[in-house]
């Protein structure tokens, strides 16, 4: 990190198809190319377009770029801005298809016939929020890589958030914009990392929660036609399930509707969309967040020209045995934090026993109410403050934790896939913070890249995340990172769980079920009521509650 920016150092390298770039020498050993362009827009809610080559300029590439608009949150929780981000990201809807390429300075000093192998990252954020910035700089990893004498090359992509991305207009050809964005930056690094040193054969793409889904709306796809865009998958918290799956087309323009009234909007067809290319950015923008938080999600569709012509067959049931069918990735870490839902606390704290009940019984039928009640132990009249426990796992579970176990199960029994599975149990280190001491969703981005530890209040909790970041390293070599994850159901399964006790140690499900004080078993309980309450095949989403009408679903 660069703590003052006129001690910088920069350095030069010719690319032999891009010509010369100068990038920032960030930390001493690592050359990091910043904001480089990946694609172009053409117009609001148009699909993005490949650049073959980068734009005419002093090939610069020093100075973090623009973000794609979004309502930016407040980071004071987590300490504040990182010296270098600005105060206030700066925004720009036709300039923010950019990526970051962290290299190492000696192959680029002395370049070499042996190719490095490429970690790229996708950040989450709720497909509504996400940028490049120095909180999730993955340029200590790489700097991490060479003092392992294990070197990587990675990059870091952005992509377009909220109805920017999602929004599904009655144009055609211009469907899942977020997730063309996406594969424009993988078929970019494909194209031209080889320049850099990069090995295009050996790619390993990792992403936390609405990342780690697009990932797997990426092996949910067929590959372009050059080929597949990455070999291996670390997949953190985030795996399509009956709250994150693609929505159906009829959905989608739904949602159109929806949006147009939002902005006050009275055309349709193709003169509503004119209106809303006319839309200043910033109402749009909030008009996007408004939406989100009347109880939306902004998702993929199921649309032919990305799921294929069965994309309608894309339910939450079948998403594991879809990812299975996916023959180009063959290794793939997946895991979940310790207690994913208590990120849901604020929004959920109103809810009864007797309404949350209700609820499903509504939506799922008096047997599957049952099985929930038993297997979260949830009774009508029971304490509200004993009863906001397992509704919070029950939202974790809902949204992270069950499409993972469903996941881990099929790749690992009906597939030749190799599965290693995880469960970061690591709490949140800073106490200004809502969820300081909680093993909440996202915690383990605080550690994977190292950046925050210069905040971390002990050392062990920066071993933690040196360990996190060396074990992602050793994967994109092609390492076995720790024991493969095998289901069979009798707790006998090796995870590797991480605490701040003993760090990264691997133990068995059982051991793991003891120690914590829950099992996976209430996820296959969850399943089986979803199942017996008629969803298996449709879509839907189980969050779509009527105690939760009205609610901020993420």
């Amino acid at each position: 990190m660069i703590l003052d920016k006129s001690a910088a150092r920069t350095f030069t390298f010719h690319h032999a198809e891009l010509g010369s770039l100068t990038g920032l020498v960030t930390p001493d050993n690592v050359v990091q190319f910043r904001a480089v362009p990946y694609a172009t827009i053409p117009a609001r809610f148009k699909r993005s377009i490949l650049l073959g080559s980068l734009p005419e300029s002093d090939g610069a590439y020093t100075e973090h770029g623009y973000a794609c608009p979004q309502t930016f949150p407040l980071r004071e929780a987590d300490g504040g801005p990182f010296p270098g981000d600005p105060v206030e990201p700066a925004s720009d809807e036709f300039e923010c298809l950019l990526l970051q390429l962290n290299i190492p300075l000696a192959i680029l000093h002395t370049p070499s016939t042996a190719k490095l192998p490429v970690l790229v990252y996708i950040h989450g954020g709720g497909f509504v929020l996400g940028k490049i910035d120095e909180q999730h700089s993955t340029a200590l990893m790489v700097e991490q890589s060479i003092l392992d004498t294990q070197p990587i090359i990675s990059a870091s992509i952005q992509y377009r958030v909220g109805a920017l991305g999602y929004l599904q207009t009655p144009e055609p050809g211009n469907a899942n914009l977020a997730l063309n964005d996406q594969r424009n930056a993988l078929r970019w690094i494909q194209k031209f990392i080889g320049g850099f040193g990069g090995d295009k054969q050996r790619v390993t793409v990792f992403g936390e929660s609405a990342g780690s889904m697009s990932i797997c709306a990426h092996m949910l796809s067929p590959p372009p036609t050059e080929g597949p865009l990455f070999q291996r998958a670390v997949l953190m918290s985030g795996i399509i399930g009956p709250a994150t799956v693609p929505v159906p087309i009829e959905v989608a323009e739904q949602r159109y509707e929806a949006f147009l009234a939002k902005l006050g909007i009275e055309e349709r067809g193709d003169a509503g969309l004119q209106k809303l290319r006319e839309v200043d950015i910033d109402t749009l923008v909030a008009a996007s967040t408004a939406l989100g938080d009347e109880g939306g999600l902004w998702l993929p569709v199921q649309d032919r020209e990305w799921f294929g012509e069965d994309a309608a067959s894309v339910t939450w049931d079948r998403i594991p045995e879809l990812i299975g069918k996916c023959e180009w990735v063959k290794d793939i870490v997946l895991g979940c934090t310790s207690f994913e839902g208590t990120t849901m606390m604020s929004r959920y704290a109103g809810i009864t026993p007797s309404a949350f009940l209700s609820s499903i019984k509504t939506q799922l039928g008096a047997h599957s109410a049952e099985i929930i009640s038993r297997a979260y132990a949830i009774t009508p009249t029971m304490d509200q403050n004993l009863f906001f426990t397992p509704l919070l796992r029950w939202v974790g579970d809902a949204i992270f934790d069950a499409p993972t176990h469903m996941l881990a199960q099929y790749l690992s029994t009906k597939t030749t896939k190799n599965v290693y599975r995880y469960i970061f149990d690591v709490r949140n280190p800073f106490p200004n913070h809502a969820l300081y001491q909680q093993p909440h969703h996202w915690v383990d981005i605080y550690f994977v890249f190292k950046a925050h530890q210069f905040r971390f209040p002990s050392q062990r909790l920066k071993d933690i995340s040196t360990r996190h970041a060396q074990l992602w390293i050793n994967f994109t070599h092609g390492k076995t990172p720790w024991g493969e994850y095998k289901y069979t159901g009798k707790g006998d399964e090796v995870l590797m769980v991480v605490d701040e006790r003993e760090g990264w140690v691997e133990r068995s499900a059982e051991r793991v079920e003891r120690d914590l004080e829950w099992g996976w078993g209430r996820c296959e309980e969850l399943v089986s009521a979803w199942q017996e309450g008629g969803m298996k095949g449709e879509w839907w989403s189980c969050l779509e509650l009527e105690c939760l009408s009205g609610v901020k679903k993420t």
